[in-house]
């Protein structure tokens, strides 16, 4: 893309970036400041004078920050969601508390920002990019709520798309494995994804962030590889989930087995007679 058209896409634009502390939003914030853009961020601790503070599963702290970041800037043309944790968890164990934290901030955080932002979004025809992950459409074991709530992320941003079409634009924006916080929680409860899954440089998420403003794409992979996985997940998943369940047995194969997995051995009838009931939706 040449540098010309970024320059005159980005220089200028009013954009509010939550997570942007660190990992993809902080090098986000600072490659669109290089480009002379106005940033804003939102993060769960304040850093002034440019990152506000506020929860994102908080609506209230969310909408105070959106609007503080709106009156400073002088309204917001592009918000980007790239605030997101990850754990790993078994799919056949019940949904705990960290499980539902994913969910919420992945997820209803997007949603939650978004919904606060748009009212100023509205007003400068504005673009919302939105972070899911590769793993929306690749599956890996271990990482049902990232999953679920990454592949979520991608059908929120198609909903909002077609119910505010002609009036905001929407990008989704998949990153492939990016060495980057996000991943210490799962490594330490001993299944990271070093030397399961190439890394990618988190210039290449960047890059194609700014991509997303400038072109205003719906979906927006992070480098071939990314995409070409997509593809195949979406077009022959069957394939893609025997190719990368051998993939993780041979990598798995020898180690100890992770304390987070459920042990049905250890759950005899009358002990699971007499465990609570799980909690109604």
């Amino acid at each position: 893309m040449p540098a010309s058209r970024t320059l005159a896409a980005v220089s200028g634009r009013r954009v509010l970036i939550t997570g942007a502390a660190g990992g993809i939003g902080g090098a986000t914030a600072a490659a669109m400041r290089r480009l002379g853009a106005t940033v804003v961020g939102i993060d769960l601790q304040p850093s002034p004078p440019d990152i506000l503070g506020a929860d994102v599963r908080d609506a209230e702290a969310v909408q105070a920050a959106v609007d503080e970041a709106a009156a400073r800037m002088g309204g917001i043309d592009v918000l980007l969601n790239s605030a997101g944790i990850g754990i790993a968890n078994d799919a056949g164990a019940f949904p705990d508390a960290a499980a539902r934290r994913v969910l919420d901030v992945n997820l209803l955080g997007t949603w939650t920002t978004t919904a606060a932002a748009l009212p100023h979004l509205l007003r400068s025809h504005g673009h919302v990019v939105n972070i899911a992950s590769g793993l929306a459409f690749v599956t890996v074991p271990f990482a049902v709520a990232y999953t679920a709530s990454k592949r979520a992320v991608t059908a929120y941003s198609d909903t909002l798309r077609m119910e505010y079409r002609g009036r905001i634009t929407v990008s989704t924006v998949y990153p492939g494995y990016v060495r980057t916080a996000i991943h210490e929680a799962p490594a330490a409860q001993g299944v990271s994804l070093e030397g399961a899954v190439p890394a990618e440089p988190v210039d290449y998420t960047v890059a194609a962030i700014i991509r997303a403003c400038v072109t205003r794409k719906r979906d927006v992979p992070t480098s071939r590889q990314t995409a070409v996985g997509i593809f195949v997940g979406r077009h022959a998943p069957t394939l893609l989930d025997a190719l990368v369940a051998r993939r993780f047995e041979r990598i798995f194969a020898g180690r100890e087995r992770p304390a987070f997995l459920r042990r049905f051995e250890n759950e005899t009838p009358e002990k699971l007679a007499a465990q609570p009931p799980a909690p109604k939706a």
